[in-house]
């Protein structure tokens, strides 16, 4: 299943929302459970586009499933949890940049080898400013992803870190690929 891969491609920032709370946790995941079916199928209608970036999550997922062929289907399952197409892909995309912050923390080293060797070539005196120009544009999608993963509040990974093998199980993600 590649639920979590099509809300990544959804990539966004986290949107200065309040911090998450077990009760939003709650009925965002039950609400998800019973959207999977669904999201499946408009996957398979291939109308989800990529966004690059990282501050348009919501946003973007909101307008791409207010405007897929299944939008009345997703907003009556939202509806029985309270909710509706935006504070659903709010609250999505808090959970899912808090999940991957919390992976994150098991690869904290590799974050760090990279911040190092981004720092190196920026430093390197044999590149001229048009070289580092063009090397500062390549890291610029990993560093909108790196800067959005530091943003996560910690009591929000707190809160999704304990959920990530029933998110795994139940909603088909794989945040370990």
């Amino acid at each position: 299943m590649k639920f979590l891969f099509s809300l990544l491609f959804f990539v966004s920032g986290i949107a200065h929302a309040a911090n998450l709370t077990e009760s939003q946790l709650n009925s965002w995941f039950s609400a998800s459970k019973q959207l999977v079916p669904v999201i499946e199928q408009i996957e398979q209608e291939n109308t989800f586009q990529d966004i690059n970036n990282p501050s348009q999550f919501a946003d973007e997922m909101a307008s791409q499933l207010s405007r897929s062929s299944k939008s009345d289907e997703v907003t009556a399952i939202l509806a029985k949890h309270d909710l509706n197409i935006e504070s659903w892909a709010q609250t999505t995309e808090q959970v899912v940049f808090a999940a991957m912050a919390a992976s994150a923390e098991d690869n904290m080293a590799q974050l760090e080898q990279y911040k190092t060797m981004k720092q190196e070539l920026l430093d390197n005196p044999e590149l001229s400013a048009e070289q580092k120009q063009q090397m500062l544009q390549m890291f610029e999608v990993s560093d909108q992803w790196i800067n959005q993963l530091e943003a996560v509040p910690q009591s929000d990974i707190d809160l999704v870190k304990p959920h990530l093998d029933k998110f795994n199980q139940e909603l088909g993600w794989d945040l370990d690929d």
